[in-house]
């Protein structure tokens, strides 16, 4: 049933895409095994993006992660990103954004993240892309205690892709973000990916996604490795 909520949530947030006209990036992935131990999981990660005018556009992401082994949930996660970009200048860019992360396994019912920055791409072609950008977010926590946390923090994004050839490409991601009045409390992201076109739509992918909690009183590292169906359209 919960893996059933999961799909209904990715396929509203598609059907919407669809109907605002996005040029969308589905992957999706699903494994089971059965045997000593009985594992499933799905993990679906959606990107839509739209151009507003000659120099602005919206980009929506959402992923879900849901994992069970003999019966017990071991991760159940999801996360929403919206993004108005506007570009200043050839490469300059100013944006605001806004990020919803739920990890029914983490210390953390929720995290919200707000805030406006500015980005620069260093590099833009057809071959390979250097996006980097940093802000200043509002962010509200909280906790399973149902404790609350609101603080300002600084925030730093690089986007890096390359092309290898036409069926080919690379990416890597790195996210960071640190509370200004608590230095021990931030967080790491990184994801590796390498996609391989077989169609004009489709492609198989692998992906290698770490999430880093420093102050946490669970694990500090959650590590993912996926193989996923991908489609672009």
């Amino acid at each position: 049933m919960k893996l059933i909520n999961k799909i209904c949530i990715l396929s509203l947030i598609t059907s919407s895409s669809f109907a605002l006209s996005f040029d969308k990036h589905l992957e999706l992935s699903y494994v089971q095994t059965s045997g000593n131990s009985n594992t499933s999981t799905f993990s679906a990660k959606l990107e839509a993006t739209t151009k507003i005018d000659e120099d602005s556009n919206f980009r929506a992401k959402g992923s879900v992660l849901y994992s069970e082994n003999d019966e017990n949930t071991s991760a159940n996660k999801y996360d929403v990103e919206l993004d108005y970009n506007h570009m200043l200048g050839e490469k300059v860019y100013s944006y605001i954004g806004t990020n919803y992360i739920k990890d029914q396994l983490s210390d953390y019912d929720y995290r919200l993240n707000v805030g406006p920055g500015i980005g620069y791409k260093f590099i833009d072609d057809e071959i390979q892309t250097l996006d980097i950008q940093g802000g200043l977010d509002y962010a509200f926590d909280k906790y399973n205690d149902n404790r609350k946390d609101e603080y300002i923090a600084p925030r730093t994004e690089i986007d890096y892709r390359y092309k290898f050839d036409e069926n080919i490409e690379f990416k890597q991601m790195l996210n960071y973000l640190i509370s200004i009045e608590d230095s021990e409390k931030y967080f790491m992201s990184s994801e590796t990916s390498m996609g391989v076109r077989m169609t004009k739509n489709l492609s198989l992918g692998v992906s290698y996604r770490i999430d880093y909690v420093n102050k946490t009183e669970k694990e500090n590292t959650d590590k993912k490795f996926l193989t996923s169906l991908i489609m672009d359209f």
